[in-house]
């Protein structure tokens, strides 16, 4: 039986702390709960039933230390909230030969550099738990041995705070105009979440109205000199909601992420949301979610599309999108997964 869970991250980001909130609102209250960290967690992260530990030094030793911690605090189970090598090492070097059991929880697209590693924690990880359907596929076949503790579980979207709210009320309260055509993307501002395409876009709709929200790791984002674009690096993940319904349209551009929050988050306001078509979003079989190919032309395509469709037609993509979210991540629909894959083990 399960008593004390500990969750294990590098570093610590808005995705993560919506986890952590959502995990302090679903296990049960007499299971203790720990978040251990590689890097500090920045205090306007809050947490409730959540004791925060810092592996701090030398990344060779984080292995000896998260040890450490795991026995003094007689962890039972370990599952991890970043996938990088180094944790996927540190997590086996913590658990083996100890009562801690381990469940490795690939939230992203592992590079397969690193790959070489799960042929031989296939045999000591207790599960492997997926965000993405089609990494959980590919995992199957590569790793046949561990097939029967792989599950795909994507992380839950709370469709009664992401809700749909009037668009004008939205606007009024954000400063923003009435009459504008408006596109929001959140999420880091970086080349793998396709900064490259986004500062193109911006600069062929002169007549639309960019709000990007997310820290900037492509510093040429700031370059472009646009009265249509406006950068928010961080603003409250509460705070979104009014971003999603205030605006026409969202992009989630990301060339190789899994299954992430904000596409989500965005068609479950009723906001639909153009990506890339790459097997992370093959899942997402709804008209809201709006596919396109790795080109500029494609991308440009599909907006003047959205752009051209009645209020009648957009208010029926805008319907389709979040009762697909209802029925695929809604938290009514992942917390039974969610609490049998974690705590029956």
């Amino acid at each position: 039986m399960v008593e004390n869970i500990c969750f294990f991250t590098t570093h610590y980001d808005p995705a993560r702390q919506v986890l952590m909130e959502y995990y302090e609102r679903t296990l049960p209250e007499e299971i203790d709960i720990f978040l251990v960290s590689i890097n500090p967690i920045e205090e306007k992260y809050k947490l409730k039933r959540t004791t925060i530990e810092y592996i701090s030094g030398s990344k060779y030793l984080a292995p000896v230390k998260l040890r450490r911690f795991l026995k003094k605090n007689k962890i039972d189970l370990i599952v991890n909230m970043s996938g990088s090598s180094e944790v996927a090492l540190a997590m086996f070097f913590a658990t083996f030969l100890t009562d801690t059991k381990e469940i490795f929880y690939v939230q992203g697209n592992p590079r397969w550099h690193f790959l070489w590693f799960f042929s031989i924690s296939q045999f000591f990880t207790k599960r492997f738990l997926f965000a993405s359907k089609e990494i959980e596929e590919k995992f199957k076949i590569l790793f046949p041995f561990a097939s029967e503790r792989m599950f795909y579980l994507p992380n839950p979207i709370d469709v009664h705070k992401f809700k749909k709210i009037n668009k004008t009320s939205a606007r009024k309260k954000l400063g923003l105009s009435l009459d504008d055509k408006i596109i929001v993307q959140i999420g880091r501002i970086e080349n793998a979440q396709g900064s490259d395409y986004l500062a193109e876009i911006v600069k062929r709709n002169p007549d639309k109205k960019f709000i990007f929200i997310g820290k900037i790791k492509d510093e040429n984002i700031r370059e472009i000199y646009s009265k249509n674009l406006k950068l928010i690096e961080f603003i409250p993940h509460e705070e979104t909601i009014d971003y999603y319904n205030a605006a026409d349209l969202s992009l989630f551009l990301t060339k190789r992420n899994s299954y992430p929050f904000p596409q989500r988050e965005s068609i479950s306001c009723g906001t639909p949301v153009i990506v890339f078509d790459i097997g992370a979003f093959k899942v997402m079989e709804t008209s809201a979610v709006i596919k396109s190919k790795l080109d500029l032309d494609d991308i440009q395509n599909k907006i003047d599309r959205f752009f051209s469709l009645s209020e009648k037609a957009r208010e029926k993509i805008s319907q389709e999108g979040r009762d697909f979210i209802k029925k695929d991540s809604s938290e009514e629909v992942i917390k039974p997964k969610s609490l049998n894959l974690l705590l029956n083990i």
